[in-house]
């Protein structure tokens, strides 16, 4: 990779600009322009590779923005807590190509080669040759390319349902997923055995891999989601890049069999062995690996299912407190912004009792403070639509916080969503980092609510019966998800997203409100 494309890539990362590294540097904006194009380029000793080393360096003030510069550089994502001096030293080395191999190191390598006079200055002494050594013979089936491994695998989860309840499958495989998602009938087979593990008591622990491109990595979401859904899977990804050269699989059914595989890239898919053994030295063996690779992982997703997906509000106030990066909601009905006050009126008519009530509303509220804590050093944007004004009128607007938190049906009164509109209001014009888009009402995505908050989380929530929510911190989805609503957004007419317009609309809405209220008193 040559300086220009290091450069530019550090620039993109950090968001900087050409005036305000200049700026920093001391330098003309035109002498960094020309960096970036390639047709200057500083010398391996300038002293300004150091200085922008140093630049690039204090401005990751984060954890994920070091570990961003750690991995970029080829180094452990460990060693985040180090000093801005050491990740300058990381950069610098980096730009001018310096090797990571010390002078101490191809000084004993030059020592080594002018003392050697090869094999035959030194002739080996004779020896007696040892026996020849004898390992522990197992039994196992092979089976060959991607219809050996349908084959094992359908072996290993029959083998689970026989066992039944107290069944555990430890899943990991970096192989591309063509096996599973090109073959139309034994998908339907694979995701049939599947069920059936879960619904006799099976569990599943699956490790995914970054070595899938973010793609491949949804369509395995996608796949897997049905399932998660059941309580009965935990899944985890690894968090770093592999080389991509060699794929490994290994899928193990505790105590009873496992499937192991090595392959390189590009060889023959029909050369491929997937040895399926029931020794209890490769079961005991292949379950060691496993936890040992766990403990190398992070989770991919949680699920949030029946009365644990209130849960939902409260881990969005800890992505908030995590200030990080810029946030996102898309919403068909307002769930971030709603006075705690409106939460009390719409309680009120439920059975919870007052104590319950009150414990709810204060739990409300501090998620209320960390969204206002978060606008105060970072964006946050909210599409949303506006429901059909009869709808509002005859109070059959879904009141989203309040269900979410009792487990019960709630709608807003008239009164209740005009002042929600008008508190909307008072946020656009209090938080000048908070922007709302208004989405037409037939093009917004009801069935779904998604938050966002880069470098933190994604989560996806289904109000609708059956009620779950779907959570990650893995940078691709959240990465992918922010660019989906951002998406969304483009949809709207450029003249129709500016704040005095977004005000304007909400005004107006504000006042059909007031208008049909006046009616109904007539």
């Amino acid at each position: 990779m040559r300086f220009n494309e290091k450069f530019n890539l550090l620039m993109k990362m950090s968001n900087a600009t050409n005036s305000r590294l200049a700026h920093a540097l001391g330098v003309d904006p035109s002498l960094v322009s020309r960096w970036r194009t390639g047709s200057r380029e500083p010398g391996d000793n300038s002293r300004y590779i150091q200085m922008i080393g140093v630049y690039f360096a204090t401005q990751a003030r984060q954890d994920f923005q070091k570990v961003a510069l750690l991995e970029l550089t080829g180094h452990s994502l460990e060693d985040k807590s180090v000093g801005e001096n050491v990740i300058a030293n990381h950069l610098v080395r980096w730009l001018s190509n310096e090797s990571k191999i010390s002078n101490d190191t191809i000084q004993l390598l030059l020592d080594t080669i002018g003392s050697s006079g090869g094999m035959e200055s030194t002739p080996p002494k004779n020896i007696t040759l040892p026996s020849e050594p004898e390992g522990t013979r197992i039994v196992t089936d092979t089976f060959y390319g991607d219809k050996g491994i349908q084959s094992a695998v359908m072996k290993l989860m029959l083998q689970a349902l026989t066992i039944g309840r107290g069944a555990k499958l430890l899943l990991y495989s970096d192989e591309p997923m063509r096996w599973m998602v090109e073959h139309a009938e034994f998908s339907r087979i694979w995701a049939f055995l599947i069920s059936e593990c879960i619904r006799n008591g099976s569990r599943i622990e699956i490790i995914h891999t970054l070595t899938r491109d973010s793609a491949e990595l949804a369509i395995a979401v996608q796949r897997w989601l049905p399932f998660y859904l059941t309580g009965a899977i935990t899944s985890y990804y690894y968090p770093h890049k592999r080389d991509g050269l060699f794929y490994h699989t290994c899928f193990t059914l505790q105590g009873y069999a496992t499937v192991s595989s090595t392959s390189v890239k590009g060889q023959d898919r029909h050369s491929v062995p997937y040895h399926y053994a029931t020794d209890s030295d490769a079961i005991n063996s292949a379950e060691m690996a496993f936890a040992a690779q766990l403990e190398e992982c992070k989770p991919l997703v949680r699920t949030l299912t029946h009365d644990r997906v209130s849960q939902y509000l409260d881990q969005q106030s800890a992505f908030f407190a995590q200030s990080a990066g810029p946030g996102a909601g898309l919403q068909s009905y307002p769930l971030s912004g709603m006075p705690p006050s409106i939460l009390q009126s719409i309680l009120q008519r439920t059975p919870l009792k007052e104590e319950a009530r009150r414990m709810l509303v204060q739990r409300h509220a501090l998620r209320e403070q960390s969204l206002t804590e978060h606008m105060a050093h970072q964006s946050f944007k909210m599409v949303i639509s506006l429901p059909r004004i009869t709808d509002t009128l005859k109070g059959q607007v879904p009141a989203l916080i309040p269900e979410l938190l009792t487990f019960h049906p709630c709608t807003y009164q008239p009164e209740e969503f005009l002042d929600q509109i008008e508190h909307t209001i008072k946020l656009l014009e209090k938080n000048p980092r908070m922007e709302l888009y208004i989405l037409p009402h037939k093009h917004m995505r009801r069935q779904v609510q998604l938050f966002v908050i880069q470098g933190a989380g994604m989560m996806v929530l289904r109000p609708g019966e059956p009620r779950f929510a779907f959570i990650s911190e893995q940078k691709d989805l959240i990465s992918a998800t922010f660019s989906y609503i951002q998406q969304e957004m483009a949809r709207i007419p450029k003249r129709e997203r500016t704040k005095t317009y977004i005000i304007a609309k909400l005004q107006a809405y504000a006042d059909k409100i007031r208008g049909g209220l006046e009616k109904k008193r007539i």
